[in-house]
């Protein structure tokens, strides 16, 4: 059984109901921490519900909406970021242009709200590719902030990422079998949203996320928690920099 628990509301500023919903799963349910999309246009106005208990990352992005660079490398010609689908040996990506684009994003939240984040990841999970693997490196070392890793990659706080709990798979059996693994910690990712137009238009996963919000909220995983002494963290609790 596991001792401590992340959960991490991926996609926060995607849209007003990703971002509500997000703020009400941590309010009345289980989650603990966000990340936030600082490319997007809501994630300005997402930042005022940001709250003092819920530990926010920086959702790093370069296969949603527009860069907040000049980068061309990972872009259409309509300058809006290309698919997931185009990472996966299709396109070359400027590393320093990556690079530049991410550390812009990391840099608009830190001005926006005056305070750091607490950990990166990303849209698509672009970091964990091992061409761009070094760019996850260099900005975790320049800031001192840990990463989602699927295995441990560096000696920053670890925390295994687990990204099975969705869609019909969003359910108490999944969640039983994610506790009762072995590790220490486990930073479970979400997508729990309060469902928009925008979400409907821009996003394939869209009536699920409504799905695992209801279900982070349950008084049946608040119990389950409670009766197996599984403390709920973020990353601002667990890795303090030096």
């Amino acid at each position: 059984m596991i001792k401590k628990l992340i959960v991490n509301a991926d996609d926060f500023g995607l849209s007003k109901g990703c971002t509500l919903g997000i703020i009400l799963g941590h309010k009345e349910g289980i989650i603990t921490s966000t990340t936030i999309m600082m490319n997007m246009p809501d994630a300005k106005w997402s930042c005022q519900f940001l709250m003092p208990e819920l530990g926010v990352g920086i959702h790093l992005n370069i296969t949603a909406g527009s860069p907040l660079t000049n980068g061309q490398s990972f872009c259409n010609s309509q300058g809006e970021f290309k698919k997931r689908s185009d990472y996966h040996g299709r396109i070359i990506v400027d590393k320093e242009e990556l690079y530049r684009e991410w550390k812009a994003q990391i840099e608009l939240y830190i001005k926006t709200t005056g305070r750091m984040p607490d950990h990166l990841d990303s849209h698509h999970h672009i970091h964990l590719m091992d061409e761009y693997q070094d760019i996850i490196f260099r900005l975790s070392d320049e800031y001192n902030l840990p990463f989602r890793q699927e295995k441990c990659l560096n000696d920053k706080f670890y925390a295994k990422f687990i990204a099975s709990f969705n869609g019909d798979h969003a359910d108490m059996k999944t969640f039983k079998e994610i506790c009762e693994q072995n590790d220490e910690t486990i930073e479970l990712m979400t997508h729990s949203a309060l469902i928009d137009q925008r979400l409907l238009t821009i996003s394939s996963y869209n009536l699920s996320r409504a799905k695992e919000l209801d279900f982070l909220m349950s008084k049946e995983v608040k119990n389950y928690l409670k009766k197996n002494h599984i403390t709920l963290t973020n990353y601002s609790y667990l890795y303090t920099p030096e």
